[in-house]
């Protein structure tokens, strides 16, 4: 998978940040900064569970009623982001695997 754009990589970073794995965001970090375009698969899980979190972390906030509604309406656009991500890595994740050739 090599069709993660730069924000969609820079929201999985803060999503792992927020996670607080720091192995998980060396992983990140290594892939991220490297010449392989290709996701690896486990990195792609990483990726979504982290943004999982941080979905319901937005969905808290944007519930809280001492949450600004101009705030409120940004994280929203934020939430939108994220689960478009999480729906192309979804997608990744649920590809047959290629055989290999003998």
């Amino acid at each position: 998978m090599s069709s993660l754009s730069a924000m969609a990589r820079r929201f999985i970073a803060l999503a792992l940040a927020q996670q607080g794995d720091q192995r998980q965001e060396a992983d990140w970090r290594v892939w991220a900064s490297g010449t392989d375009p290709d996701l690896p698969f486990h990195l792609a899980q990483v990726a979504l569970h982290a943004l999982a979190g941080m979905a319901l972390r937005l969905e808290d906030r944007i519930d809280d009623e001492t949450t600004d509604s101009a705030l409120a309406a940004q994280m929203e656009n934020d939430l939108g982001y994220i689960v478009d991500v999480e729906e192309v890595l979804l997608e990744y994740l649920h590809q047959p695997v290629q055989a290999h050739s003998q």
